[in-house]
């Protein structure tokens, strides 16, 4: 009895530290995330945005950032580094952007911060 005892026990420890040895990795990747300020950006970009996240889609009418869809203001503008007013389709999934959104949770205008 006693022996079934330290092996429960054993499987408890080794079963934590599995736990643990998952999701610690992926909380130190966030945390390594840089903040806006420790990146060089034109005048022209605003010092806060309402939102920021990786696109997963972006469409005509439409962009998924993190899992969260937005509609586009018929009036958004999009902003890169180099260029102040440019085109949607400079911007891709996989791009890190800063938004700010309207009244009605539309995105009125996109804001590339890494590609």
């Amino acid at each position: 009895m006693r022996h079934t005892k330290i092996k429960h026990i054993l499987f408890m420890i080794i079963l934590v530290l599995l736990i643990v040895g998952v999701t610690l990795p992926s909380g130190i990747c966030y945390a390594q995330k840089r903040a806006k300020g420790e990146w060089a950006f034109p005048e022209y970009y605003p010092k806060k945005f309402d939102g920021e996240g990786y696109i997963d889609r972006i469409a005509k009418d439409e962009i998924v950032i993190d899992d969260c869809s937005y509609r586009f203001s018929p009036f958004v503008k999009f902003s890169t580094p180099t260029r102040r007013d440019t085109l949607r389709s400079r911007f891709r999934a996989g791009d890190l952007v800063g938004y700010i959104t309207n009244s009605k949770h539309e995105i009125e205008s996109l804001w590339l911060l890494k590609k």
